[in-house]
């Protein structure tokens, strides 16, 4: 009599893999580079640029307080002043905001606004209550980034409406650049610039009238 052995039946040992889950705690560092990245974009977008403008003296001129204004907008401050190489001159760095850059062309002109006093009254009322600040009038032509400024206030461009009209005098007399054209005691103007006239008879004074006003000036209207 043979007795039969069975074999045992052989066990598979289960695997358990545990799902790994990404922890939370390692993305900060992602979400720290990301943040950093966009602000030193951010930075780098707001700086401006930085544009060189040649003065005959750096008089008024404060770095980091001296404003650049278009239209009475602060659109830039001065950086820095430095002695050109030729010692003849004062380099002046202006940073101006990225949103101006297509102004910065040739024909674009600089000049420093400061307050004047006359017998007439004060002009640049502006420069004396803000401080003093360079002009900004922007122009044609090519991309440039290297300026000389003008000595004065340059011709005014008329394209918001104003009107600016010549007015020949034998003399100055006590009037100024800034002083108030009056209608019935009411400002209505001022004077813009002036000027030895081209026969050296007289001069011509270049008076911008508001365009709230300019229906005012009729062609028999005296000044």
């Amino acid at each position: 009599m043979h007795m039969s052995q069975e074999t045992p039946a052989s066990t598979t040992e289960a695997q358990i893999k545990n799902k790994r889950r990404i922890s939370p705690f390692w993305l900060l560092p992602f979400i720290a580079l990301m943040i950093a990245g966009w602000l030193i974009w951010d930075s780098y977008q707001d700086r401006g640029n930085t544009v060189t403008i040649d003065f005959m003296s750096a008089d008024g001129i404060v770095p980091g307080r001296t404003p650049v204004r278009y239209q009475g907008v602060e659109v830039g401050t001065v950086q820095d002043i430095s002695l050109s190489d030729d010692l003849r001159k004062i380099e002046v760095k202006v940073s101006i905001k990225s949103d101006m850059k297509d102004a910065l062309r040739e024909e674009t002109q600089f000049w420093l606004m400061t307050p004047k006093a006359s017998l007439a009254g004060v002009s640049g009322l502006d420069a004396l209550v803000g401080g003093n600040y360079i002009g900004m009038m922007p122009g044609k032509g090519k991309e440039q980034d290297h300026f000389v400024a003008l000595d004065t206030q340059p011709k005014y461009r008329l394209d918001n409406g104003d009107l600016m009209i010549h007015l020949q005098a034998p003399a100055l007399g006590s009037l100024n650049s800034g002083s108030l054209v009056y209608f019935r005691k009411i400002p209505v103007g001022k004077v813009y610039d002036y000027a030895i006239n081209p026969n050296k008879q007289g001069v011509v004074i270049d008076v911008l009238i508001e365009r709230r006003f300019t229906d005012l000036v009729k062609k028999g209207s005296r000044f």
